[in-house]
């Protein structure tokens, strides 16, 4: 019995303290947080959170906005490593011809309400990272949506549209887009409601 007591007390104890992890520390490997480009360049997505809470008007807890690390180490040996932190999580979807195409989230709270705005990014690794996630070429999107990057930089977005009863409508609705990334900004190729 003192040995089932002593094992609850220690699992207890360490999940109060994964609780209290210090901010600033890698919050972990979703997977897919590492990316090497076609040039040798190797791309590390680190998720943080900000050191400084929100308070949300009703709650007990402060909202601790998520922040992404973006390294980019380019070949060679001497000044190849870039750093820079982002308001926001980002979400690498796939790559293509020079660039690594990901989905941006940014949140804001206003008194009791939580908002978040998400984008299609294009981001570089042959070029320095901006200071800002609006540096980056992108695309502004409608949540929730799935996006799927094809050949030649065509990205596929589809976003679904969930049947709203108290509304009257029973059906759910999907929008498909295609676009293609230029080099230097987004294309709309075409549009459309899927069955």
């Amino acid at each position: 019995m003192k040995l089932i007591t002593t094992i609850c007390l220690v699992l207890l104890v360490t999940m109060r303290s994964w609780a209290q992890m210090p901010v600033g520390i890698p919050l972990g490997s979703r997977g897919g947080n590492t990316v090497v480009d076609g040039g040798g360049a190797l791309v590390v997505f680190d998720s943080l959170r900000s050191s400084t809470g929100v308070t949300v008007t009703g709650l007990r807890h402060s909202f601790y906005a998520p922040q992404t690390r973006v390294t980019i180490q380019s070949p060679g040996t001497t000044g190849n490593v870039q750093t820079v932190t982002y308001d926001g999580e980002i979400r690498v979807i796939g790559t293509g011809t020079g660039v690594i195409y990901a989905l941006a989230t940014v949140f804001t709270v206003s008194g009791t309400t939580l908002t978040s705005t998400e984008s299609l990014i294009a981001i570089k690794p042959g070029q320095s990272l901006p200071a800002a996630l609006s540096g980056f070429p992108s695309l502004a999107l409608t949540p929730p949506v799935e996006a799927r990057v094809g050949a030649s930089d065509y990205i596929a977005l589809v976003t679904v549209t969930a049947a709203t009863p108290s509304s009257g409508s029973t059906t759910t609705t999907r929008t498909a887009s295609v676009v293609h990334f230029n080099g230097a900004s987004f294309d709309l190729i075409s549009s459309g409601t899927l069955p």
